[in-house]
């Protein structure tokens, strides 16, 4: 007889796909996509998703049955599967692990122990603890986790060991749903009501319980009777707001048959319905960069937009998008950082109102799931659910059906590139794939565009269309570099601001005008130091020295988040010469209160974000008047849009083009020119002060003259003459181990081991700036290798020399990290 298999990938990091037996009663009825609970291991249960349905069995394997069909349709499609496998490959992750990245927590469910009563008699005497377990499981198992948090010191190991003895609790494991769905109560006239004088009849009968009477008298009024003599059904919150009505008296109506209520599912997201406004007309500019962009679109499937700041790019973005959703496609607008998307979403929801959904990592497990549902629907119900979508990185995954049209705003940030944990993917990247699979376009922008896009933009792999005007006929903001070295030599800084960006800052402020300070530094201060020995408090964990936030009045770690109280003595030597040194956002802010009392001073980094809304907060109050300066870190470089800034200084331009790496001057080029990008965008020119002791630095000459075009050529040319991207590729590998001979021992074997292939230049062992975190002992490897090399030749030689390192039992417990195209 013909028996019918499942393979399926499971939420692990684990490079294979499993086989699993489907019962007969669902032959008709599993698809690859949906999600299924399957054993794993000895007890352990999993939702796994189905990957491919097949009748050949395994040869000399036990094969498991699948023990339920969790989805009736499927959560994923077989071209989103497509995708997971190009990016398992490119990125030498396992499927498991891509499947981990993808799947919003909410629908990745494994199994948790669960604890119930088995109903069993019993005689004998029970311990207080044991009587205390069993009255918490009355009626309802419980998971463990839970139960040991409700009981806390009450919860006992040994009390719940001797109930299992005794044969009166049961310990199974139990599929945990990481989410409900959210759900009210609609509210009806029970259907045995079906008249007026049965309605009287009922009324009559209540009248020893006049509340009882007022109660229903208000939800016939409410649900339309009084009009109609039918009832619509209003939820349970519409019938008690603005009232003072008890919960109770709805109860006695329910249990009495003359109410009847249901429970119907609703969304955690907005659904409020947007008045949808015209496109807004392009200037002569944009138009015309609008048609060199469909022109590219008809030679190269991506074209690249070399637009400065405040050119108009995002009404450009916005007719494209336009364009696709009239060709019943699908669009996807993809932004680096969620601080973009506050004032972007009210743009594209004024334009296409209900059509737009966000998604990003804020938004919590309930609301991601119910995005990810309605971009299904889409392809399900043409014309209901999201046919845009506004998101980070992590929206690449999304199942979408038919994608037209792929937007990367800000396509150079390196918010695009995911870190940790694998899959180290760039967001950038693999939206040309996901382009590419869905026969769609894409469209990269930016003011300073990576080297690796402007390389393929200039050796004809993209298009490329530049757009040179602001997009109100504004002359660009006068940059200016003042010499911070002579103003302290001169004894003229007032804290951190030379006397040129102080007197500006006064200016505007008088004029009413607003002002954006960037600081790329986080806390308040960098480190402490006693001045008496010189002793500087590092982390417990990491080789870092520790942040002081003086809000907390702590020292943090802000790679593993250990905190401890500032000393106010020396544990050295007991000195209380404990002084701050260097200067974070936290307290510039802090300074700027004493040195401009009347204005209104706002942060905006990592710790004052932390909210769901508190970016939109931040940006609300910018754009009403009630912040006149803001502080703030790379955050604040990224797209905002504000009518008011005149005035940008950039406190610390060193630590930008001195740090250790081949990018340094690119990246600074960046986030030196995106944040100048704030000044002047609207009725007048804006003015930007970069604070710098090396104001001869040539990096300052080619921003002063936004010339793009001649940076990216030298730094082409350093970079084909030393070999890095775009010319030749780079792998970095980071060899982990809790004992840092371990470390070094395995790292030093595959760098031998690497070597041995003359076609690879490989560098390291070495280790990093910050060599162990979290006690974790880190050594590098880089491999480098031409662009014309077989790549995925070299990544599965490396993946097998990894495993073989692996399985040496002096290497045991040893972590390697693949990085494909480290950022």
């Amino acid at each position: 007889m013909t028996e019918l298999f499942a393979r399926v990938i499971l939420p692990l990091s684990l490079h294979d796909s499993y086989t699993y037996r489907v019962p007969e009663q669902w032959w008709q009825v599993i698809k690859p996509g949906q999600r299924v609970v399957v054993q794993f291991g000895h007890k352990r249960l999993y939702a796994a998703l189905v990957v491919e349905i097949t009748t050949e069995k395994p040869a000399n394997i036990e094969i498991k049955e699948i023990q339920q069909i969790i989805d009736e349709e499927p959560v994923v499609l077989e071209i989103n599967l497509k995708l997971w496998n190009w990016i398992a490959s490119y990125y030498c992750s396992t499927l498991g692990d891509v499947f981990r990245a993808a799947l919003p927590t909410g629908l990745k469910m494994e199994s948790k122990s669960a604890v119930g009563i088995t109903g069993t008699e019993y005689d004998g005497t029970l311990s207080g603890n044991e009587k205390v377990i069993l009255n918490n499981l009355e009626g309802k198992n419980r998971f463990l986790d839970e139960l040991q948090k409700k009981l806390g010191k009450d919860f006992s190991f040994a009390a719940l060991k001797s109930l299992l003895v005794k044969n009166l609790i049961f310990v199974e494991e139990e599929i945990d749903e990481k989410i409900r769905p959210k759900t009210e109560t609609i509210l009806n006239l029970h259907p045995s009501i079906n008249s007026h004088e049965i309605l009287e009849e009922k009324i009559n009968a209540l009248k020893r319980a006049p509340k009882q009477v007022a109660l229903l008298y208000h939800f016939l009024h409410k649900s339309g009777f009084e009009e109609t003599g039918k009832t619509t059904g209003i939820s349970r919150n519409e019938l008690f707001a603005g009232t003072d009505f008890s919960p109770t008296l709805l109860n006695e109506l329910l249990k009495k048959n003359i109410l009847t209520g249901f429970e119907k599912r609703v969304l955690s997201i907005d659904e409020e319905t947007t008045g949808q406004v015209d496109l807004n007309m392009l200037n002569k500019y944009q138009a015309e960069a609008l048609q060199q962009i469909k022109a590219g679109f008809d030679q190269k499937q991506v074209t690249l937009i070399h637009g400065i700041t405040a050119s108009g790019k995002t009404e450009i973005y916005i007719h494209l998008i336009d364009e696709a959703i009239k060709s019943g496609r699908q669009a996807l607008y993809l932004v680096p950082e969620i601080a973009l998307t506050t004032q972007i979403v009210k743009r594209l929801k004024n334009v296409f109102g209900n059509k737009v959904g966000i998604y990003h990592s804020k938004m919590n497990s309930r609301e991601r799931v119910e995005v990810w549902e309605q971009v299904l629907r889409f392809g399900r119900e043409p014309g209901k659910g999201y046919q845009v979508i506004l998101g980070a990185r992590s929206s690449l995954f999304l199942p979408f059906s038919d994608l037209g049209l792929i937007v990367v705003d800000e396509e150079h940030e390196n918010s695009y590139k995911q870190y940790d944990p694998a899959p180290r993917y760039n967001a950038r990247d693999m939206a040309v794939v996901l382009a590419s699979q869905h026969q769609a376009k894409v469209l990269l922008g930016s003011a300073t565009p990576s080297l690796e896009s402007y390389f393929n933009a200039k050796t004809g792999k993209y298009a490329l269309v530049e757009l040179t005007k602001m997009h109100a006929d504004i002359e660009l903001p006068e940059i200016v570099t003042i010499d911070v070295k002579e103003a302290r030599k001169r004894k003229q800084m007032r804290s951190v601001l030379t006397p040129v960006l102080y007197n500006e800052i006064e200016k505007s402020l008088s004029e009413k005008s607003q002002v954006i300070l960037f600081q790329n530094r986080r806390g308040y201060s960098p480190f402490v130091e006693c001045f008496s020995c010189g002793h500087i408090p590092k982390c417990v964990n990491c080789d870092v020295s520790l942040v002081y936030h003086k809000s907390r009045n702590q020292l943090v770690c802000h790679y593993c988040g250990y905190a401890e109280k500032l000393p106010e003595k020396c544990p050295a030597c007991g000195s209380p010469e404990i002084k701050t040194r260097g200067t974070g956002t936290e307290k510039v802010e802090d300074e700027l209160k004493s040195l401009f009392r009347s204005a209104k001073i706002a942060r905006m980094d990592t710790d004052t974000t932390q909210n769901k809304n508190a970016i939109e907060k931040i940006i609300h109050n910018l754009e009403t008047g009630k912040t006149d300066i803001l502080v703030g870190t790379q955050m604040v470089t990224k797209g905002i849009d504000l009518e008011h800034v005149y005035t940008v200084g950039i406190l610390n331009a060193d630590n930008l083009i001195n740090f250790p790496d081949f990018r340094a001057h690119e990246r600074a080029y960046q986030l030196i020119a995106q944040v100048s990008g704030r000044a002047g965008r609207k009725n007048r020119q804006g003015k930007v002060f970069i604070q710098t002791s090396q104001p001869e630095n040539p990096l300052f000459a080619f921003i002063r003259k936004r010339d793009f075009v001649s940076l990216a050529a030298i730094q082409l040319h350093e970079r084909k003459l030393f070999r890095y991207p775009p010319y030749f590729r780079l792998i970095k590998v980071v060899v982990k181990h809790k004992n840092h001979e371990t470390a070094e021992r395995a790292s030093v074997l595959l760098a031998a081991e690497l070597r041995r292939q003359n076609h690879l230049n490989v560098l390291g062992p070495v280790a990093p700036i910050i060599s162990r975190i979290q006690n974790w002992y880190h050594r590098e490897i880089w491999l480098k290798f031409d662009r014309n090399q077989n790549q995925a030749m070299v990544k599965e030689l490396l993946v097998r020399l990894i495993e073989n390192i692996k399985q040496l039992p002096m290497n045991s417990g040893c972590s390697f990290n693949i990085d494909v195209d480290p950022q």
